[in-house]
């Protein structure tokens, strides 16, 4: 993904240490007020509530709160359970690379179900020689389900998140399907002019710059199609309700 702003994970990380500072402050306070020392699980759950509302205040999505709320507590247990060293910078590593697009464009690991991938197939045109790209493929689970039900197009995705685009290159290589593509690529790097349909599934943060460099590359005729996140003043010519858990909305645009 393209970085379109500074990268989130500072600001995420100047919340913690903001709050661990008025919390180191007010410490005494608080237990001279009380009369006996505030347990450490106290501050700790304290830390992680007050970092994830205010980090909420600053307009980060969901699962930035829910990382905040838990990461303090995380860290306590691994220090009681004295962990080896090396594990710390392991786990930051396999998050990053799996979660890179959240570290540097704000855009969560979001997995389109089956019963939504149901509702693309019906979507896409009976067009020859169709051509169809997922921008932010993850694990390709819905390129290979399509693929496999429409033999005659060609499926794209393009990913950056460095391991769940292994898998999925792997997993489409063990697939054996012929019309099935997975390319390393930014999204903003790809010209969107060879798809006959593009499919997104992303945040809020990328969606105006990507739907005006759709409209400026992509043929007319061809589908621009967002799972959930809408353009702020960009209406779709039609919206499809999927039947799933968490009520979702396929926004389709017609270039």
């Amino acid at each position: 993904m393209r970085k379109k702003d500074r990268s989130p994970v500072f600001a995420a990380l100047a919340i913690q240490a903001v709050v661990f500072g008025g919390l180191y402050l007010l410490r005494p306070l608080v237990e001279e007020a009380i009369g006996r020392p505030v347990p450490l699980l106290w501050l700790v759950l304290a830390q992680g509530l007050i970092a994830g509302i205010a980090t909420r205040g600053f307009g980060f999505s969901a699962p930035w709160v829910i990382g905040q709320v838990i990461a303090p507590p995380l860290l306590l247990l691994a220090l009681a359970l004295d962990l080896p060293s090396w594990i710390f910078p392991v786990i930051l590593i396999l998050l990053l690379l799996v979660f890179w697009n959240v570290a540097v464009g704000r855009v969560p690991l979001f997995l389109t179900n089956r019963t939504t991938s149901a509702a693309l197939l019906k979507l896409l045109p009976q067009k020859k020689g169709l051509h169809m790209a997922d921008l932010g493929s993850g694990l390709g689970g819905t390129l290979r389900h399509l693929a496999k039900e429409r033999p005659a197009a060609q499926f794209t995705g393009l990913e950056t998140a460095p391991l769940p685009f292994a898998l999925s290159w792997m997993l489409g290589r063990l697939n054996g399907a012929k019309n099935l593509d997975f390319r390393f690529r930014d999204i903003f790097k790809e010209d969107l002019g060879k798809f006959d349909v593009v499919y997104c599934f992303l945040s809020p943060v990328p969606m105006p710059a990507l739907f005006e460099k759709a409209k400026a590359e992509m043929k007319p005729g061809s589908l621009f199609i967002s799972n959930s996140f809408e353009v702020p003043g960009r209406k779709p010519q039609r919206t499809v309700k999927v039947d799933d858990r968490r009520q979702t909305k396929l926004l389709i645009w017609k270039m």
